[in-house]
Formats: C-alpha cells, sequence, structure tokens
C-alpha cells in the first residue's frame, strides 16, 4: 500500500531528502537500488537473461493455452514487469505470464465468445484491465488480508485439478484432433473413441517433444530445453514444411510493439466479466504473495507488503491492457529459477523484458518461414505445469487432517468436473462453512489436578489424575461470542448433570483460551450465574486475559459479582479460596488496562 508521507518525521530536512522520501514511497521498488554495486548487476543479469530464455516458450505457451494469439504472451512479458519492478516490494518474484491465469481466462471467456476470435481478443483485454482495477483498487483499499480467504487445502485441491485441466486442454493439440466435450474427463474419453483420426505426425512431434523436455530436466536441469526444442522445432518445420503436412503451426507473429491504447470497456457485458475477473485477480494475488511468503527469510532487509503488492500488480496489469496483454502474477517455477540464478534485485526482470523485447522486434519474421508446431508449444506447456499436482501435499493432509483432505477433494473434483472457476468458489465456500462450524463448536475440556503436581489438564488425556466431585473445572477454548454461547451453555449443563445430585459446590471456568467476549455471551453468563446461584453453585473465572477482563468488569451485570472474589489469576488461587477462603492473589486476576485509563486521564 502506497502510505502518506509524513512530513513531521521530515522536520529540518532538507528539501532533496524530502523529495527522495517522496519518491522511495511511491516507487517502493528503487529501495533495492540502494547500496547497488556492479557485483549485484552481474548476478541480476545473468538471472534476467536466463529468466528471459526461460520466458519466451513458455509465455507464448500460456497466452496460446489462454485461447490468445502467442504474441500477447509475450507483450505480458514486457510491460507489465517493468513497472512491477518499480512498484512491487518483493525481490525474489518473476512476474509474468501463468499457467493457472491463463487457464482461468480461457474458462470464462469461452463462455463468451469464441476463443482466437476479435471479440475473444478484444474481451481478454477489458478482462486484463478490470483485473488490474480490482487489484488496485483492493491495495488502496487495504484488503491484503483477503489472501487469507484461501485456505491451504483449497490451493492444493484447485491447482492439482487445474494441473490436470490444462493439460487436458492441450491433447487436442498433441493428437491433431478436434472434438466437443463438456469437462476433461469427457474430452479424454472423446479422443480415445477417435483414435483412428489421430495425425500421426503431429503425435511424433508430440511425444518427441514431451520426451526431449523430459530427459533434459533430468540429465542436464540448467540447460534451457524449452527454448532448444522450440527453436530447433521450428527449424524442421520450415525445411520440411510441416504445415503442408498437416500439421497445425503458429506461422505469424506481428514484429514490434503494438500502439498504446486505453481499451474500451463494453458496459453492457461489464456484469459478464466481472466475476471473471474477481477470479483472476483474487487467485493472481494469492499466488504472488503465496511465493513472496514461502521465500521470506528473517535475514532479509524488507518484507513484502500485500497491500503494496496488490497495488503493483493492479497498475502492471493496467499498464499490460494498453499493450495488448493479458493478466499476469508471479510464477511459481520461474521464481525459483529466477533465484537459483543468483538475482539480487528486479533489475532481473528488466533485462529479462529487455530480450524478449529484442526477439519481438528482431525474431518474430522467422515465424513465417519457420512455423512453430502447436503440438510443441503444448509439450511445453504440459511440462510446466506438471509441478502444479501436489500429489506429496496431497498424501501428507491425508494423513494428517481427514476435515482437510475432505476441503481439498471437493476442490479437486468440482474443478475437474464443473470448471475451474466453480471449483475455486466451492473451496472457499466450504472452507469458510467448516471454519464457521469449528468457530460455533469449538473445543471444550473437563479438567483434573493431575497427581502429586499443581496441575490441571484434560481429563481425557491423563490417567493419574483426581476429579473431586464438589468442584467442576472445565476450559472452553474459543472467543465466546453470538454463535458458539448456546453450544458453551448446553457443554457446562451436560458437565454439571453427571456429578451427582447436590455435590457440586462450585464451577471454575479456564479461560486462558478465550481471547474475547461479546454483548450477547454476557447476557448469557449472567443467566448461568443467576442459574447456579439458584442451585447453590458458584461460578468462577480464571486466567482471564486483559480484553476480556476489561469487558467483564465494565460489565453492568457482571461488574460487581467478579469483582467480588470470583476471578482468580490461576486454578489453583480458585480452588484455595473455594477451599480455605484464602483470597492472597486475587488482585492481580482483577487488573485493569492502566494504560488505557491514563490515556482517558490525559
Amino acid at each position: 500500500m502506497i502510505q502518506p508521507v509524513d512530513f513531521h518525521t521530515l522536520e529540518g530536512q532538507p528539501s532533496s531528502e524530502k523529495l527522495r522520501f517522496m519518491l522511495y514511497k511511491l516507487l517502493p521498488g528503487l529501495l533495492w537500488l540502494q547500496g547497488y554495486t556492479t557485483h549485484t548487476l552481474k548476478r541480476d543479469v545473468v538471472s534476467g537473461l536466463a529468466i528471459g530464455v526461460m520466458l519466451i516458450p513458455q509465455s507464448m505457451g500460456y497466452a496460446v493455452l489462454a485461447g490468445l494469439p502467442p504474441e500477447f504472451g509475450l507483450y505480458a512479458s514486457i510491460f507489465p514487469p517493468l513497472l512491477y519492478a518499480l512498484l512491487g516490494t518483493s525481490n525474489k518474484i518473476s512476474i509474468g505470464p501463468v499457467a493457472l491465469d491463463a487457464i482461468l481466462i480461457l474458462s470464462g471467456l469461452s463462455v463468451l465468445a469464441t476463443p482466437g476470435s476479435d471479440h475473444y481478443l478484444q474481451l481478454a483485454i477489458e478482462l486484463t484491465l478490470l483485473v488490474g482495477l480490482i487489484q488496485f483498487l483492493f491495495g488502496l483499499l487495504r484488503f491484503g488480508f483477503i489472501v487469507n480467504f484461501l485456505s491451504y487445502p483449497v490451493v492444493v485441491g484447485y491447482t492439482s485439478a487445474a494441473a490436470i485441466v490444462i493439460i487436458g486442454s492441450q491433447l487436442q493439440n498433441l493428437t491433431g484432433v478436434h472434438v466437443d466435450s463438456a469437462n476433461v474427463l469427457d474430452l479424454c474419453y472423446q479422443l480415445l473413441m477417435n483414435i483412428g483420426h489421430w495425425h500421426g505426425i503431429t503425435v511424433a512431434i508430440a511425444i518427441a517433444s514431451l520426451l526431449f523436455i523430459f530427459f533434459c530436466k533430468r540429465r542436464t536441469p540448467r540447460v534451457p530445453s524449452a527454448l532448444i526444442l522450440l527453436v530447433g522445432t521450428m527449424l524442421l518445420s520450415g525445411l520440411f514444411h510441416a504445415g503442408q503436412a498437416g500439421v497445425e503451426v503458429i506461422n505469424s507473429v506481428p514484429r514490434g510493439f503494438p500502439a498504446l491504447q486505453f481499451p474500451d470497456l463494453d458496459f453492457n457485458k461489464l456484469g459478464e466479466l466481472l466475476p471473471v475477473a474477481f477470479t483472476v485477480a483474487l487467485m493472481g494475488f494469492v499466488g504472488t504473495m503465496s511465493i513472496c511468503k514461502s521465500q521470506e527469510s528473517p535475514k532479509d532487509k524488507r518484507s513484502v507488503q500485500p497491500n503494496q503488492e496488490l497495488v503493483a500488480l493492479g497498475l502492471a496489469n493496467a499498464l499490460g491492457a494498453m499493450f495488448r496483454s493479458f493478466p499476469v502474477s508471479a510464477s511459481f517455477s520461474r521464481s525459483a529459477a529466477m533465484r537459483e540464478a543468483g538475482a539480487l534485485t528486479q533489475v532481473s526482470a528488466l533485462v529479462s523484458s529487455g530480450l524478449i523485447a529484442i526477439t519481438v522486434i528482431f525474431l518474430t519474421p522467422l515465424f513465417t518461414d519457420y512455423p512453430l508446431p502447436k503440438a510443441v508449444l503444448s509439450a511445453i506447456i504440459i511440462m510446466s505445469v506438471l509441478g502444479l499436482f501436489k500429489y506429496k501435499e496431497m498424501k501428507a493432509l491425508f494423513q494428517q487432517d481427514r476435515k482437510e483432505f475432505l476441503i481439498l477433494l471437493v476442490t479437486f473434483v468440482i474443478t475437474l468436473m464443473l470448471g475451474v472457476q466453480q471449483g475455486l468458489l466451492v473451496g472457499v465456500a466450504v472452507s469458510l462453512m467448516l471454519v464457521i462450524y469449528n468457530s460455533t463448536t469449538p473445543h471444550m475440556a473437563e479438567l483434573g489436578k493431575l497427581d502429586g503436581e499443581d496441575l490441571y489438564r484434560n481429563i481425557n488425556r491423563f490417567e493419574s489424575i483426581s476429579v473431586r466431585k464438589d468442584l467442576l473445572i472445565f476450559r472452553f477454548d474459543a472467543p465466546l461470542y453470538f454463535a458458539n454461547k448456546d453450544f458453551f451453555k448446553t457443554r457446562l449443563y451436560s458437565l454439571i448433570k453427571k456429578r451427582p445430585e447436590g455435590a457440586l459446590k462450585a464451577v471454575i471456568l479456564d479461560a486462558q483460551s478465550v481471547s474475547s467476549i461479546d454483548s450477547t455471551s454476557l447476557i448469557m453468563l449472567e443467566s448461568v450465574i443467576e442459574n447456579l446461584k439458584e442451585q447453590g453453585i458458584e461460578f468462577y473465572l480464571v486466567s482471564l486475559i486483559g480484553p476480556v477482563r476489561d469487558t467483564l468488569t465494565q460489565s453492568v451485570g457482571l461488574h460487581e459479582y467478579v469483582l467480588d472474589e470470583h476471578m482468580f489469576p490461576q486454578i489453583t488461587d480458585a480452588v484455595l479460596y473455594i477451599d480455605q477462603g484464602i483470597s492472597s492473589r486475587a488482585a492481580i486476576a482483577k487488573q485493569s488496562n492502566t494504560a488505557k485509563k491514563q490515556r482517558f486521564k490525559g
């Protein structure tokens, strides 16, 4: 987030210092240039060239995956990264076309127009602008916290299913057969039923391309196998006239850059584009922040700022829309390669963009004489997205938490059967439902005294533990609020009913895990206390944190009760008072927020 400049911190400083301060606030990417050395430049140039070589075939492939001409991917690799380098707060991510964004674009726009048509291209440009505006607006509103609404199971289930969907979407290019299908499973079935119509030369090119990349990654992972494959197959395609043999090829990529043009938004179709735009904007941001957070280190000089990342991505995408780009975000594979290549700042991205710009200006005319088989691009896409299928993570989650694995499974299946947008939305919905369920039915345990110790623990977890019939001690492990107050009351009464009639004299709530109490729960507590009083049972609260103590002591209905020897710092203090009437440390439990009082007095 671009923070307002506090000039009070710069009083007495020269105007140049104030100007520099403002510049760093507006363009935080410039902070990485402080102390920039020749050594840093060398590492950035080397890594930039390596990422540029990797990005050329990937960007073209992801553009085709999105149903767009390959040049859209090249443009997306030139202009948005330049602006992100100035506005972003991370020096460890590579911004550009991403497979997950591409499949979202295809699934969202293909229902509105035919992929590849002029109308489809216009919608893609409008979508890119909308994605940018949404991200920028969310950044200004400090909505960086929305990244927390996508849980780990949803992300793993979604990306794993999306990997299969992406691979499935390329099967038609690999076989040379085009069929109508409802989903990726139906597509595989239809292709198998039409196996006799597969184009032999196309299949041979596809298999050879897949094997080439596979073995290169295994034997020589640092070699740019995708670029070598792209150049090599273009040469062979031109020499042997693959297009005339029935192989589908890309034989035209415009030379130079498109003219700067602000997209004309069709407000009549804005409602149709917004759901896709929100999905792409959210997933792009979540992916970017996931990579940023996974690479954070205590040694980092600067931490990533989520709100500023939204601003940077938003403006980068908005600029891309003016140059016929499609939405960009951070790439897992390229960011890892960028780190391995030794990049230290986003100057590396400037070098990559420069290399791709040279390609667009000088090398694109070669596609006319040396066309690129689409099967080759599809092979590059497939090998690039294999890492998105998270088998190890799925297996680990199955062993650790079956409930969360169920969320993963639901997201995975819905994404495969209904589509990537639907799968993502259902996954988020199921996650939120589970959060609400866990919040309304939190863990609640009866406690007993460990033999020979002054410790009270869950009676179901220890064998040598004592429970007194006249005391009920329990712990509630959640904030107490309107949605779980009935659960609290029901569970408490069920524990009370297990005691012999007339034996129970006191109930002690260990509230160390209760982070807050709302007004609805205060009313419930008043009711419970009155009910217990009528039965001759006293209710005590122990281990209250400060904010909860303040809430209780400021409550009209409970103020006098809790201050009248019903609030203690530890369970042992409450038990001592119940047994012997001694309350030597009760004052500690009644401690209020002195700092807050002083502010009010001042």
